[in-house]
């Protein structure tokens, strides 16, 4: 398996290919475009991990671009979020929507988003009940479709992730979130 940081340096030079400062001047003026993107940007970075690794842990190695194409796209969208919270001692939660400030005081108004490397994951995802009461705003992403879950889920294969910016904002909007958003 390809360590995180190599993921991070092919999904880098996917994106600087395409070139950064163009996908973000077309996802600002629409977000709808995060799509368009995010589906080429898995594609080739797929493409390049699968020439460059033998990789028997596929699933793990593609859940980490996920999460790492996630932040790219948050940071470029100016969407709120905090990032890597670790909760308990056993618990780390991977993004949350807008902050855990406001996951404490507003849980209807906060999403936890999940990214499952590993199956066994799956068995702690409701541990994040206690914070996230409203099982909704729970979402969860894969790399294959997880079944019989009771969460909003994400999958790459089929594609299904690359809706989630739009879901991310159309999520803020419904909630009335006013978090400062900085505009390039």
């Amino acid at each position: 398996m390809l360590a995180g940081e190599e993921i991070k340096q092919i999904l880098y030079s996917v994106i600087e290919d395409i070139g950064k400062e163009k996908i973000q001047a077309e996802v600002t003026s629409s977000i709808e475009l995060s799509q368009k993107y995010i589906d080429t940007i898995m594609r080739k970075s797929i493409r390049k991990i699968a020439s460059e690794s033998n990789d028997n842990k596929h699933d793990e190695t593609v859940a980490t671009l996920c999460e790492s194409l996630l932040h790219f796209m948050l940071t470029i969208c100016t969407l709120p979020s905090e990032r890597k919270i670790q909760v308990k001692s056993d618990l780390l939660l991977d993004v949350i929507i807008p902050s855990l400030e406001d996951l404490k005081r507003k849980p209807d108004k906060s999403i936890i988003i999940k990214i499952i490397k590993e199956r066994m994951e799956l068995n702690k995802i409701s541990e994040l009940e206690f914070l996230q009461p409203n099982k909704e705003n729970i979402w969860l992403i894969s790399a294959k479709p997880l079944l019989a879950t009771k969460y909003k889920t994400y999958s790459i294969f089929p594609n299904e992730y690359s809706n989630i910016i739009i879901d991310i904002d159309k999520f803020l909007k419904e909630t009335g979130d006013k978090s400062f958003r900085f505009v390039h």
